[in-house]
């Protein structure tokens, strides 16, 4: 059991030092793709360890990180490759 537990990982990126409590959803996504310099696995990643971590003791601070995450999604899209 203890093997599939997820484990915390420090990102390379600049600390957000309370961004993610202080910020509202929309924001919260304009910040995190300016810093991540638009790297959209880096800010999902992030987010779903925001998700993971929280989603028992704080679940609405999840589902903030949910919205959050759908909406840089939707921001940054998906690259579709010619074939």
């Amino acid at each position: 059991m203890a093997s599939k537990r997820p484990e915390w990982k420090d990102s390379k990126y600049a600390d957000a030092k309370g961004k993610f409590k202080e910020l509202d959803c929309d924001d919260l996504a304009n910040w995190l793709i300016r810093s991540r310099n638009r790297n959209k696995k880096a800010i999902v990643g992030s987010l779903n360890q925001q998700i993971v971590f929280n989603r028992k003791k704080k679940p609405s601070y999840a589902r903030k990180m949910v919205t959050t995450r759908n909406i840089v999604t939707k921001r940054l899209g998906t690259k579709k490759k010619k074939k």
